[in-house]
């Protein structure tokens, strides 16, 4: 079974992330954004982290931290300007739309 696409589970994230991308210089991200899945949500012991994983392999060459108006939102890149990770601190909304998907039964 593949792995959700981000669109799925919180689309309200992705229009703010396509929305706060807007004049930073990294517009072109919005198709990738659009087409990410969640590959792993993140599994530390922080409450308010609510991060995951959109590549099966996470090496960070670069962040783009976003201007959001509650908590934290990074775009963590690769060397190849992919986004391989989203670090989201603070988002209650974002935490329990991603509990209550995984905690899904499955069909």
């Amino acid at each position: 079974m593949p792995a959700p696409l981000i669109n799925d589970v919180i689309p309200d994230l992705v229009e703010e992330l396509i929305y706060l991308l807007q004049g930073t210089g990294a517009e072109g991200l919005e198709t990738q954004l659009r087409a990410l899945r969640i590959e792993s949500v993140c599994d530390c012991t922080n409450p308010d982290c609510a991060s995951f994983a959109t590549a099966a392999q996470v090496k960070v060459a670069n962040t783009i931290e976003l201007q959001a108006l509650e908590g934290y939102l990074i775009l963590d890149l690769n060397a190849a300007e992919q986004i391989c990770f989203i670090e989201i601190l603070g988002r209650p909304d974002v935490k329990y739309l991603l509990e209550e998907h995984y905690q899904k039964p499955a069909d």
